[in-house]
C-alpha cells in the first residue's frame, strides 16, 4: 500500500494526512476551499479542492488510490434522500473506476440511536436523526461495493483546539446524568494507523470510543474547572445508562487507548 487518499481534510483528516506523509505515504487529500490548499502542500500533502456537496465529478484526487479514508460528515449534506443517494453512487462508481481495493469510513455512534443499554457492533442500529439515516445509509451503500470497507463508527471528538465543553460552558444542558462517549482525535488517527497494517480481510465494523463513561455532570464540570470555563447549569433531564463499548477494536488490534481519560 503506497497511496493513499483523504476524502475530508479536516479536524481528522488533515493531522491524519500529515502522519500519513511522515510515514513515507503518498497521500491525496480534499478541502472545500482553495484558502486551505496552501496548508496541505506545505505538509507534503498532493492537495485536491473538490466540494462533494453536489457531486462526485471525475477527479485526479482518485487516481492510482490503494486506499480511500472518508471523512466527511455526510450527515451534514444538506440535499434530498434521492439527490443523495445519487451522490454516494457517483462516489462508488469512481471507486469502482478507479480499481480502489480499500476503504476506511468514518462513521459515527449516533447510528445507534437511543438504545439505553451496552451497545457493541451487534447491537441494531436505529438511527433517528436526518444526520444519522445519512451516514448509516452511507455504510450500507460502501459495503455493497467490490472493495473491503472498514467502518469506524466514532464517538464524539475531542481535539488539541476543540471540545463539546467550548458549546457548552455557560449555558443549560439537560443531560447531565448521561454517559459520555467520546473519544481523542490522536486516538482516532492511531487506531488508522494500526487498521492499516492489519486490514482485514472482508468489510468489517469498529466502535471508537474511549472505555471511560462518567455522567455528563460529572465530567464537563471536571473540565470546565481544569480549563477556567463557566460549567454548564445542569438540569434535571433523561437518564441514560448507554455506553459505546470498543472491546472489539481492543481485541483485533491489542489497542491502548492514549487518552484513556480525555481530560488532558
Amino acid at each position: 500500500m503506497k497511496k493513499i487518499g483523504v476524502l475530508g481534510c479536516g479536524r481528522v483528516g488533515l493531522p491524519l494526512a500529515k502522519v500519513l506523509v511522515k510515514k513515507g505515504f503518498d497521500v491525496n487529500g480534499s478541502v472545500r476551499s482553495h484558502e486551505k490548499i496552501l496548508e496541505l502542500s506545505n505538509s507534503g500533502i498532493n492537495s485536491f479542492e473538490y466540494n462533494v456537496d453536489q457531486n462526485f465529478r471525475d477527479s485526479h484526487f482518485f487516481k492510482s488510490l490503494d486506499l480511500l479514508i472518508i471523512t466527511i460528515p455526510f450527515g451534514r449534506i444538506n440535499i434530498t434522500n434521492k439527490s443523495f443517494h445519487s451522490l454516494m453512487s457517483q462516489l462508488i462508481d469512481i471507486i469502482k473506476k478507479e480499481s480502489i481495493k480499500k476503504v476506511i469510513y468514518l462513521s459515527s455512534i449516533s447510528v445507534y440511536g437511543k438504545k439505553n443499554d451496552l451497545v457493541n457492533e451487534k447491537t441494531q442500529c436505529k438511527p433517528i436523526t436526518k444526520n444519522s439515516i445519512k451516514i448509516h445509509s452511507v455504510e450500507q451503500i460502501l459495503y455493497s461495493g467490490p472493495f473491503i470497507t472498514v467502518n469506524i463508527r466514532l464517538g464524539g471528538l475531542i481535539g488539541e483546539k476543540f471540545h463539546p465543553i467550548d458549546s457548552l460552558s455557560g449555558k443549560t444542558f439537560d443531560k447531565g446524568n448521561q454517559l459520555i462517549n467520546l473519544i481523542h482525535v490522536d486516538d482516532v488517527i492511531s487506531i488508522i494507523m494500526m487498521i492499516l497494517n492489519k486490514y482485514p480481510k472482508e468489510n468489517n465494523v469498529f466502535n471508537a470510543v474511549c472505555p471511560y463513561h462518567p455522567s455528563k455532570k460529572d465530567y464537563y464540570t471536571l473540565i470546565a474547572k481544569k480549563l477556567k470555563l463557566a460549567p454548564p447549569k445542569f438540569i434535571d433531564g433523561e437518564k441514560s445508562s448507554k455506553i459505546i463499548s470498543s472491546k472489539k477494536l481492543i481485541k483485533y488490534l491489542g489497542y491502548n487507548f492514549k487518552k484513556n481519560k480525555i481530560v488532558d
